[in-house]
């Protein structure tokens, strides 16, 4: 599932930006804007994780090559609630020409794609998707304001005027 999200005047704001400093800046400037844009998404996505309510066992049947020469190693392991909630990470994402950043699940909590899309046995209880699209209004325009900010502090200790926009 991917969703892009397009911000108008971007590139006035980029050609602006490079005429100050060089690329490299630029695209570490834009995705430290990106990442602190996501922040609340971020913090809302892992607080509507669903957790377990208590411990419990996980039962494993060990490998295919340990089962054929008839030691099986079937195991059980005792899981802590959390680890939906505990692989919920945020990530740079290099992109040919511009940057990005991006809410993922580790893999380790590989079943999130059952509780968000559900299964036929069991309805979707979304969590991701309700707080992406509750919040990308105000990551949009922390993303502007921040964006902004930096971008009259490099003017300022440049000493050039420019016209940043809003």
């Amino acid at each position: 599932m991917t969703v892009t999200v397009e911000i108008e005047g971007m590139d006035d704001l980029h050609k602006q930006l490079s005429d100050l400093v060089n690329l490299a800046k630029e695209k570490q400037i834009t995705q430290n804007v990106a990442m602190f844009a996501l922040g609340d998404m971020y913090k809302e996505i892992r607080d509507q994780a669903p957790v377990a309510e208590q411990s419990y066992f996980r039962y494993f049947r060990g490998s295919a090559k340990q089962r054929r020469r008839g030691n099986p190693q079937n195991s059980r392991k005792l899981m802590q609630p959390g680890t939906l909630r505990k692989s919920i990470a945020r990530r740079r994402v290099k992109l040919e020409k511009s940057v990005g950043v991006g809410i993922y699940v580790k893999s380790k909590a590989f079943y999130w794609r059952f509780i968000e899309h559900g299964t036929p046995h069991m309805t979707a209880k979304p969590f991701l998707r309700q707080s992406f699209d509750t919040k990308k209004e105000l990551a949009v325009s922390r993303f502007r304001v921040r964006y902004k900010k930096y971008i009259d502090q490099i003017v300022k200790k440049q000493g050039v005027s420019l016209n940043a926009g809003n």
